[in-house]
């Protein structure tokens, strides 16, 4: 009877303190924690984190000693899971000091992240429901900047569909988001034809997004997979050269919609999107990309195209604004990367891998006279791979103009010439990585100086002892004279029990 009571009462406190909104929610992930009334059979663990970094730099660094620090809790249930951070952003010491107080050093403090999410009808109707301030990737990351990724991997290996709104629960290095709620409901292959996901989230100053994905099975090895998506974001003119040149308007809200489909087979993998921005100019943007990969025995070709169908009908400063407010200058992107696959017949089930990649881009300037510049980046790259060694080895040629004449010497694009070799070991008893780089940027003009940068780095980690450490020094020269250099060290260390789990992570960055 006692204990019924005291169940009663504690679901009470816990219905007052939702009724508070965020406040509530952040408060509850304290009073979660798995008590005498709750059934052991209900409860996963909890799981503390905590990570510090303490900037100690030299006298010739001319900056000042700081600490960053974060911290949180989260408590995972049988069909539930709560999360709570606060971030200490990077302090000086003497901003310390003269918060003597308590409640002095609490104000240094950022806002705090929070989440809840639950789940609800896991066998007929799975239903996921996130609530606080979640962070959303996928299909809107797309719509909030479409701007195409320029890495060009030489040696990538995965080819990714991954659609909706990726809402995500904030962890320990999340930013701050505002509140929101984002709820996903699956239909399952069992009781519909079409196995279909529909996702919808409202964030607290009313932006919003709808999403609904489907998948189609031909046979064992060929799938169609598409959804659609339609987002309201608030876009805001945040920029002085939109002004400058006759391109400012007035905050307002804008929809985004964005199609995708995927179709996967042993020969061929495409995946094709098409954008549609509301504008605050008169043309509204519509953008399309395409990513196929098709394999020829040895031969595996990669290939992506990226553009803004009709830029040239958009102000010249600003092609797109996504959903983010960030202007999407890139209004053409397109590059080709083939790699040659030798497996060797070995114990160890060892391979080596070429690969070569070409991207070229056409990017609007951010100058106050924008100018179309179309640039050209080349990457090679050589891996040998097996079961517990991996060694590569890579070669970059960035930021070479084809095209255009930059208005300004802030915006001509840096061209640098990059060395790489990275080796890893994974034993029984240890983990080891090595890694170390090499860049050097020519001079673009007679009086001005040649930057080469070095790095390295080694991480080390022993499972048994549950430890892993990392160090790494950055160096900047030029003219052959440092201008520039940075030493940083951690040490992470993780726990596992049935209950609890833990994460403690000390560094040390010191610039010289």
């Amino acid at each position: 009877m006692e204990l019924k009571k005291e169940m009663r009462s504690h679901l009470r406190r816990r219905r007052q303190l939702f009724s508070h909104g965020r406040r509530g929610l952040f408060l509850c992930l304290i009073l979660v924690l798995p008590s005498k009334g709750f059934s052991q059979s209900l409860f996963n663990y909890a799981e503390y984190t905590y990570a510090t970094i303490l900037t100690l730099p030299t006298e010739a660094s001319e900056k000042e000693k700081a600490v960053s620090a974060n911290t949180g809790l989260a408590l995972s249930f049988k069909n539930a899971e709560a999360r709570g951070y606060v971030t200490l952003p990077k302090t000086t010491f003497a901003e310390l000091e003269s918060a003597s107080s308590f409640a002095g050093k609490a104000d240094l403090l950022n806002d705090p992240r929070y989440g809840l999410g639950i789940t609800l009808f896991k066998k007929r109707l799975p239903t996921l429901i996130k609530l606080g301030t979640n962070t959303y990737s996928r299909s809107i990351s797309k719509l909030n900047n479409p701007s195409p990724s320029t890495l060009a991997n030489p040696l990538v290996k995965t080819f990714s569909f991954s659609t909706g709104i990726g809402a995500t629960l904030p962890t320990l290095t999340s930013s701050v988001q505002p509140f929101s709620s984002a709820v996903s409901i699956t239909l399952p292959k069992k009781q519909f034809f079409l196995p279909m996901t529909a996702e919808v989230f409202f964030t607290e100053d009313v932006a919003s997004a709808v999403s609904i994905s489907a998948q189609q099975s031909f046979s064992s090895r060929s799938t169609v997979k598409s959804a659609v998506t339609v987002a309201r974001f608030y876009i805001e003119n945040n920029t002085a050269i939109l002004k400058k040149n006759n391109a400012a308007f007035d905050a307002d809200w804008f929809y985004a919609a964005l199609a995708e489909l995927s179709f996967q087979s042993p020969l061929l993998k495409a995946n094709c999107y098409t954008g549609f921005q509301q504008s605050p100019y008169e043309a509204n943007p519509i953008w399309i990309k395409i990513d196929a990969r098709t394999y020829i025995k040895l031969l595996l070709l990669n290939f992506s195209y990226f553009s803004i169908i009709n830029a040239k009908d958009s102000p010249k400063a600003a092609p797109l604004i996504g959903g983010s407010s960030t202007i999407c200058r890139v209004s053409e992107q397109a590059s080709v990367n083939p790699q040659i696959l030798f497996l060797l017949d070995d114990r160890h089930a060892s391979s080596v891998r070429f690969g070569f990649s070409a991207l070229e881009q056409q990017k609007v300037t951010a100058t106050n006279t924008p100018v179309l510049l179309t640039t050209l980046k080349l990457r090679a790259g050589a891996a040998y791979e097996n079961h517990f060694f991996t060694t590569r080895f890579d070669w970059t040629h960035a930021n070479i103009l084809l095209d255009g004449e930059p208005p300004t010497k802030s915006s001509t694009p840096e061209e640098c010439h990059s060395f790489s070799l990275s080796s890893s070991y994974a034993g029984k008893h240890a983990k080891l990585s090595l890694s170390g780089s090499y860049a050097r940027y020519p001079p673009l003009t007679e009086t001005s100086a040649l930057k080469e940068v070095y790095s390295a780095d080694v991480k080390i980690g022993v499972p048994a002892l549950k430890i892993s450490a990392q160090a790494g020094v950055d160096v900047t020269l030029k003219d052959g004279e440092r201008s520039a250099g940075e030493f940083d060290a951690r040490i992470t260390y993780t726990m596992k029990r049935k209950y609890l789990h833990t994460s403690l992570k000390v560094g040390l960055a010191m610039p010289f």
